[in-house]
């Protein structure tokens, strides 16, 4: 996490620059708790279950693109809360805490959910429509969020300056380094993992990110004696109408690649 931006800053030697105070208007972390809570709660449940039990459940809830096209497109919400295994759901779990954290501080509650969702279903449905294997997990609703994370800082690098170049040039690496693994697994291993979700959640990530997405300008802040703070110009009406039209932009997509 960040320092936090309302702590007033120790006063500078003499004959350096002076140093001012920015209030950055930053969200509490609660969806991700819960999304978190919800995904465990349901892994805890499925491996109590008997290993019948246990398939039997996969195969009521998991993406398989046969039961999909049957009339159960549902499939592709539900997914997302599914894992196979303990190193599955400690792998996306502890993504989750650590990105969600901050993309929920930094776009507040509401954008956080609509790219964890949105994003999420964009990546279900790069897997329905480009991977026939049924699958399962939350990771495309994972590459949302860090697709999303990398355009705030893209876009408000002026912002955080090289504190905030270098964290977007890390977390590029990340997404290039996940995106390798995966492709190498797929190619080397027994395992198989869902590219095609994956790039599919960044990518609805990314674009949901660059139209809803803060764009911070720097304002003085009457509260705080020569202090500053930050204004989101992308304003709630804006972003609220870009993010109807990616929903229903991405329903007619779901519905036509079910029924095709």
């Amino acid at each position: 996490m960040y320092p936090d931006p309302n702590t007033p800053p120790t006063e500078p030697p003499s004959g350096s620059v002076r140093r001012v105070a920015i209030r950055m208007p930053l969200a509490e972390p609660r969806l991700m708790y819960a999304l978190l809570a919800v995904i465990v709660l349901i892994f805890l449940y499925y491996i109590s279950l008997p290993p019948l039990g246990q398939a039997e459940f996969l195969t009521r809830w998991a993406k398989v693109n046969e039961l999909i096209r049957s009339g159960e497109p549902y499939r592709l919400f539900t997914s997302m809360f599914l894992h196979l295994n303990l190193m599955h759901i400690l792998f996306n779990g502890y993504a989750l805490y650590v990105i969600g954290r901050d993309v929920e501080a930094l776009f507040g509650h509401v954008r956080f959910a609509l790219i964890y969702f949105l994003g999420g279903l964009s990546g279900s449905l790069a897997s329905f429509v480009f991977t026939d294997a049924p699958s399962v997990g939350a990771s495309g609703a994972i590459f949302a969020i860090f697709g999303a994370e990398m355009v705030y800082f893209y876009r408000n690098r002026q912002l955080h300056g090289e504190m905030g170049r270098r964290h977007l040039n890390q977390l590029i690496f990340l997404m290039l380094l996940n995106l390798g693994l995966g492709f190498f697994s797929s190619a080397t291993s027994g395992f198989r993992l869902d590219n095609a979700g994956h790039i599919g959640g960044l990518i609805g990530g990314i674009v949901l990110a660059w139209f809803i997405g803060p764009e911070y300008e720097v304002a003085r802040d009457p509260e705080i004696d020569g202090g500053l703070r930050v204004v989101d110009q992308n304003h709630i009406r804006q972003w609220a109408w870009m993010s109807a039209a990616y929903a229903a932009a991405l329903a007619a997509i779901i519905v036509y690649a079910v029924t095709a």
